[in-house]
């Protein structure tokens, strides 16, 4: 099997993507999308607002997506050897996500197969903010017997992100349980987890190596501002926590203080996994033992990067990575 320097384990996903004017897209089944926000739709819900897009709509692309797998495939990109634990559908689409990331150099021995496979709309306003719309269908199936735990026993680092159902949830949990002694897990809950609230998710927190949150997730879980916040969420037990807080940069909290790095001035084209690109560059840094100031500096460059292009057609390579820390000469 050889090792893995990271194995990602979350949600996979199609994203179409579609450009829309929000002010002008109708009500529909008493939902209304907001921009930054993640809902979840019943079959009804998602025909009608496809139905929608389609016709008030430019659609600009169908991507492979997901949290976790966003960042396993910006790793890979950069030289990483990586892998990823989740589930796809049998028809088309399942191929189309197998495919995307073994487009990146993703093992996806460990992608399961069944049902049909998770959509996401994601949806542009006319400031590139974006709204996701997600059916999760077999994400949701992912079952504790069908995790390979023999995988984590041969990785540096499980990177792991949110689901929407019960079964994957309690996957993950088992997984932490088999992880074994020495090894690291970097988390991000998504709006998703930490609507379930801190208690809910601690198991995964207090295992960190590296938390990533946003200032709006923090809020949820701790109730408080980001600063206070992450300093609440340390005490859980991460070496570091992340807060990724988009056009006003990032605030990282380790015990030896605090870093605020300002978010590159880019044209934007599509935000859709700027965060999880943000991860994949912060970890890279921490991977190679860099020093936090510049693990953030690299990781607010990438994501930087990434905005600029659709899907993932900007995400960093292994050039970026070996530029920036001049590994050239190691």
């Amino acid at each position: 099997m050889g090792w893995k320097d990271v194995v990602g384990f979350g949600a996979l996903n199609v994203d179409l993507l579609y450009e829309v004017d929000l002010s002008n897209l109708p009500r529909f089944g008493g939902v209304r999308l907001e921009a930054g926000r993640e809902v979840h739709a019943s079959d009804e819900e998602f025909r009608h607002l496809l139905a929608l897009l389609r016709r008030h709509g430019r659609f600009k692309g169908r991507f492979g997506g997901g949290s976790a797998a966003n960042t396993v495939s910006a790793l890979s990109r950069m030289g990483f050897n990586t892998a990823f634990i989740g589930k796809v559908g049998k028809g088309e689409d399942g191929e189309f996500l197998i495919h995307s990331l073994k487009a990146g150099k993703v093992d996806t021995r460990w992608v399961r197969r069944n049902h049909k496979s998770g959509v996401c709309l994601i949806i542009l306003d006319r400031s590139q903010d974006r709204s996701i719309f997600n059916q999760p269908n077999a994400n949701d199936t992912l079952r504790v017997d069908e995790i390979d735990v023999g995988l984590l026993s041969q990785s540096r680092l499980l990177h792991m992100t949110s689901f929407a159902g019960e079964l994957p949830m309690k996957a993950q949990k088992a997984a932490l349980e088999h992880l074994p002694s020495g090894g690291k897990v970097s988390f991000d809950p998504g709006e998703m987890y930490a609507r379930r609230g801190l208690k809910e998710i601690e198991a995964f927190i207090t295992m960190c190596w590296v938390l990533f949150v946003t200032d709006r997730e923090i809020k949820l879980l701790t109730s408080m501002d980001y600063e206070p916040g992450c300093r609440h969420l340390l005490s859980y037990g991460p070496e570091v926590v992340v807060c990724k807080r988009g056009k006003e940069g990032s605030y990282v909290l380790s015990r030896e203080g605090a870093l605020v790095v300002a978010a590159e001035e880019v044209e934007v084209v599509d935000t859709t996994g700027a965060g999880d690109v943000y991860n994949a560059g912060f970890l890279a840094g921490m991977l190679l033992g860099k020093s936090l100031r510049d693990c953030v500096l690299f990781a607010t460059k990438v994501a930087g990067k990434s905005v600029t292009g659709l899907g993932r057609d900007r995400y960093p390579t292994e050039e970026d990575l070996r530029g920036f820390f001049d590994l050239t000469k190691e």
